[in-house]
């Protein structure tokens, strides 16, 4: 949820193949943070849970590791303005010096829209795809459904001990209110070396006419042309950006009233789509995000509000943050003992309520 703001510059779109574009650079973002992290994750146990609020952008989250064998995670993030909630089973296979990841599991968004977008495009033609908004007249908005598959992830490099992740397929965003889709293919790497980490793409209206193309790599930076696009070649590119005075909203209502009143006009330029946050702790042993750093904040005045398994009291990866990595390991082997005797039980009805 880093790149939330994609999001709510969405909210804000009149036109359903540009908030399409957006929702699709948002489910791209979420690869940029897998960048330079090749070290094993650790391994959630059953029921174990993690909650996060943001106050600036007024938004919480909450995943659970919901089964184990397979391992299956979903997650629920509730926003002003939006909704977005996942699941996820990994399947793994080993390929002559690469480990191939297979996600499975469907990636979802709800955009709450002004009613007065609904009346925006002409949805005449647009077919089977279509489905018919879910409509809040009290509040003044539509619910706008969004789906996505998730990529497979390689990581390659095994055997020579010079590790480096690599995403590749097609990101299929689909919009199921007006049937706009937008296709971003992560390219796989080419013999010659080509290729390495770029992306293309393009954003289809509803009538299958192409909207925008779409070009980078998932590590830096993602750029969308109009087909139509006017100005000088030399340019320079337009970042939108979320108005500030959206994250003083605070609930749905107040969140679309701005955006009826305040709507974003995509420019006839080509323009950033989505450029990665300067990350200022480089050099930190796991290549995380100042964002992500934050996420394991456990300050003593919530502690009595989380959930006793909450990922944040999870004792092995306390010491691997605090460089205890001889007590991280002791305490991996004894959670992992713990949970398959737990489970053992439980599978012969020997576990006490």
């Amino acid at each position: 949820m880093e790149y939330c703001d994609m999001l709510e510059i969405a909210t804000m779109l009149p036109c359903s193949a540009d908030r399409t574009l957006f929702v699709a650079g948002f489910a791209m973002s979420n690869y940029a943070l897998t960048f330079g992290r090749i070290a094993k994750p650790f391994n959630p146990l059953l029921g174990e849970t993690f909650e996060y609020v943001h106050h600036d952008k007024r938004y919480c989250a909450l995943s659970e590791q919901v089964e184990h064998h397979p391992p299956i995670s979903a997650c629920w993030v509730e926003g002003k303005n939006y909704v977005y909630h996942a699941d996820t089973n990994i399947k793994s296979k080993f390929n002559s010096g690469s480990l191939t990841v297979v996600p499975t599991g469907v990636c979802h968004v709800e955009l709450k829209l002004p009613l007065a977008f609904l009346d925006h495009d002409d949805k005449k033609n647009a077919g089977a795809a279509c489905q018919l908004p879910h409509i809040n007249e009290a509040e003044g908005y539509f619910t706008e459904h969004y789906t996505w598959n998730k990529l497979t992830t390689n990581v390659n490099g095994i055997m020579i001990a010079n590790f480096w992740i690599e995403h590749v397929g097609d990101l299929d965003v689909l919009n199921h209110h007006s049937g706009d889709c937008t296709k971003i293919t992560f390219m796989q790497l080419g013999w010659t070396g080509h290729n390495k980490f770029k992306v293309t793409g393009e954003a289809l209206d509803h009538q299958g006419n192409k909207v925008y193309d779409i070009a980078g790599d998932w590590t830096s930076k993602l750029m969308a042309h109009p087909v139509d696009a006017t100005g000088s070649a030399t340019q320079e590119a337009e970042t939108i950006k979320c108005p500030s005075h959206m994250d003083d909203t605070v609930s749905a209502d107040d969140a679309v009233k701005y955006a009826a009143s305040n709507s974003i006009q995509v420019p006839c330029t080509p323009f950033v789509l989505w450029k990665i946050n300067d990350c200022q702790t480089k050099n930190n042993t796991y290549n995380l995000t100042t964002y992500t750093m934050s996420l394991n904040d456990k300050p003593a005045e919530l502690v009595p509000y989380l959930c006793p398994n909450d990922s944040c009291f999870h004792p092995n990866q306390h010491a691997m943050e605090t460089g205890e990595y001889e007590l991280a390991d002791t305490e991996k082997s004894w959670l992992k003992n713990k949970q398959q005797v737990t489970c053992c039980c439980c599978e012969q009805g020997e576990l006490k309520a």
